[in-house]
């Protein structure tokens, strides 16, 4: 792999970690069980993404990057509101998924920047999977949100 596809990779693992660092902080402040919960199911998805781009770098290999393909897309536009990111003890579920949302379009739109970037090669592929395997964690939680709110309302 070439030097800036590796130096790409390494920022996407540096990305997802921050992201995971933060779920983490999360789980430590929330008090409601079921945001507990669902932090933890976060956190176990970030865990598994991060290590294929880890593993990717290590055996200099794309091929294993965003295979995940059981999803199909259709963003519900959940997330686009303005809400602040304040984390307290009192974070509902919707808010929790309101933030996670956010982190999972931040990724998205990375992975996207960098499959322009590499575009016509197998890196640039390669990047266009991952966007689209955060898309379908963006999803996934945009259901959980949709589900919730319709259950409240």
């Amino acid at each position: 792999m070439e030097a800036t596809v590796i130096e790409a990779l390494n920022e996407a693992a540096r990305k997802e970690q921050l992201t995971l660092n933060f779920y983490e902080k999360l789980l430590d402040i929330v008090a409601e069980l079921s945001s507990k919960e669902i932090i933890k199911e976060l956190i176990e998805t970030k865990k598994k993404f991060k290590s294929v781009i880890e593993e990717a770098i290590k055996c200099d290999c794309l091929e294993n990057l965003g295979r995940d393909s059981s999803c199909k897309l259709r963003d519900l536009g959940i997330g686009r509101t303005g809400h602040p990111e304040v984390v307290t003890n009192t974070l509902n579920v919707q808010e929790l998924l309101l933030i996670a949302i956010r982190h999972e379009d931040a990724s998205m739109k990375y992975y996207e920047s960098m499959a322009e970037k590499f575009k016509g090669t197998e890196a640039g592929e390669a990047f266009m999977r991952l966007a689209y395997d955060v898309a379908c964690h963006k999803k996934d939680i945009q259901y959980i949100y949709d589900d919730i709110v319709n259950l409240e309302n």
